[in-house]
């Protein structure tokens, strides 16, 4: 754990959401966010994605605040909904993913 009031984690932002935070649409873009204890998923993530606007507006819906449906987050290689909600407090070391969501067949 760190020492001090701060703690970071990683946020990779995957595939073609890089073209929004000066990427080039495929690989992956990584960024160490710092936040305090206790901050939740849902708060690091909006912090990092205000940084970034063309991304806040992929990610957040704009009428209900909720992350929208053209991304997926996986936490620590566990996709959100299954041990995590946006509600979970972050932990030092955490790694989360922006993974877009893939449509089609």
């Amino acid at each position: 754990m760190a020492t001090g009031s701060l703690n970071k984690v990683q946020i990779e932002v995957f595939a073609w959401l890089t073209k929004m935070v000066g990427g080039n649409g495929s690989g992956k873009v990584f960024f160490d966010v710092t936040f305090t204890p206790g901050q939740t998923l849902e708060t690091v993530v909006k912090s990092m994605s205000q940084n970034h606007p063309e991304l806040h507006r992929a990610l957040w819906d704009p009428d209900s605040g909720q992350l929208g449906a053209s991304v997926e987050l996986i936490i620590n290689d566990v996709f959100m909904g299954i041990e995590h909600t946006m509600e979970t407090p972050v932990s030092d070391g955490d790694r989360i993913t922006l993974l877009p969501a893939w449509d089609g067949g």
